[in-house]
C-alpha cells in the first residue's frame, strides 16, 4: 500500500573559493572604478561656517542659495538680511510659511528652466544649499519650504569635507 521512500544520504558541499575570489575580485575593481568625484567651485561667504560630512554623493547641477547668520542669497543676489536667526526688512508670509521675494524668485527661476530647459544634465533641478551650522533650524526649515512651495523639493545641502 504504501511505498517506501528511500532516504538519501546528505552529501557534504564545499564551497570553491577561488571561484568565490574571483567574483569580489571583479566586483571590487568595479566599485573602485565606479567610484568618482566631481567637483563645483563655489564661493563661500567668509562669515559662513558649513558644516563638516564624509559622505561622498556625486555632485549634480543645482541652484545656489546660501544662507549666513547676515543675509539669504540666491546665485550671489540678496534676497533679505537675517538678524540674529530672523529675516529682516522682508515679507514672510507665515499661514503658507514662505519668505515671498525667495518663492517670486525661484518661481521665475522654475519658469524659465521649464520653458528654456537651462538644465544641462536633463534631471529635476535641485537647490544646492548652503547654511551655516550656527543658524537655528526654524530659518533653515523656512528657506526649504519655500523652495519647495516654489518647485524645488529637493536639496543637496553643501559642507566641509572631513
Amino acid at each position: 500500500m504504501f511505498a517506501k521512500k528511500k532516504r538519501r544520504q546528505h552529501e557534504q558541499l564545499n564551497l570553491n573559493l577561488t571561484s568565490m575570489m574571483d567574483m569580489f575580485t571583479i566586483i571590487l575593481v568595479f566599485l573602485i572604478f565606479s567610484f568618482s568625484s566631481q567637483d563645483q567651485n563655489l564661493k563661500l561667504d567668509p562669515d559662513l561656517t558649513l558644516p563638516e560630512s564624509t559622505a561622498a554623493i556625486e555632485f549634480k547641477w543645482a541652484i545656489n542659495v546660501n544662507l549666513t547668520p547676515t543675509e539669504l542669497r540666491v546665485e550671489q543676489n540678496t534676497i533679505a538680511k537675517v538678524k540674529k536667526g530672523k529675516f529682516a526688512n522682508v515679507k514672510v508670509d507665515t499661514d503658507k510659511k514662505r519668505i515671498i521675494p525667495l518663492f517670486n524668485l525661484l518661481k521665475k527661476f522654475k519658469d524659465i528652466e521649464s520653458r528654456e530647459k537651462v538644465n544641462p544634465t536633463g534631471d529635476e533641478t535641485v537647490i544646492a544649499f548652503q547654511a551655516d551650522k550656527n543658524l537655528p533650524f526654524e530659518a533653515i526649515d523656512l528657506v526649504m519650504k519655500t523652495a519647495a512651495q516654489a518647485g524645488y523639493p529637493n536639496f543637496r545641502f553643501v559642507v566641509l569635507k572631513k
